[in-house]
């Protein structure tokens, strides 16, 4: 599993923030009483999303939100793609196998 996740934060107010949230973070979502292990964080990766999007903009110290009203005010929290994913248009084709060399 990965330690860091790269996040994208949209408020309801339009505001976003791109955030990087690391093993600290995980840690705390972990013993949340909502919370999980990260083995098992996919069960429940948008709550894992948020929560840990809203403990790095806590320990920044960009929100003071609590966070159950930063979860009522947050809309979306998303995964930024890679930048080789986000270089690849969605409608591009596949080049398929490339020919062996000789």
């Amino acid at each position: 599993m990965a330690t860091t996740f790269e996040l994208r934060v949209e408020m309801e107010d339009g505001t976003t923030h791109d955030v990087v949230a690391d093993q600290r973070d995980v840690a705390r979502f972990e013993v949340q009483e909502f919370g999980c292990s990260s083995v098992d964080m996919m069960s429940r990766i948008s709550t894992a999303y948020r929560f840990m999007a809203w403990s790095v903009l806590t320990r920044r110290g960009e929100t003071k939100l609590t966070w159950p009203k930063f979860d009522a005010t947050c809309v979306e929290v998303i995964d930024m793609p890679d930048d080789e994913e986000s270089a690849v248009p969605a409608d591009a084709e596949d080049p398929g196998q490339p020919a062996p060399s000789a």
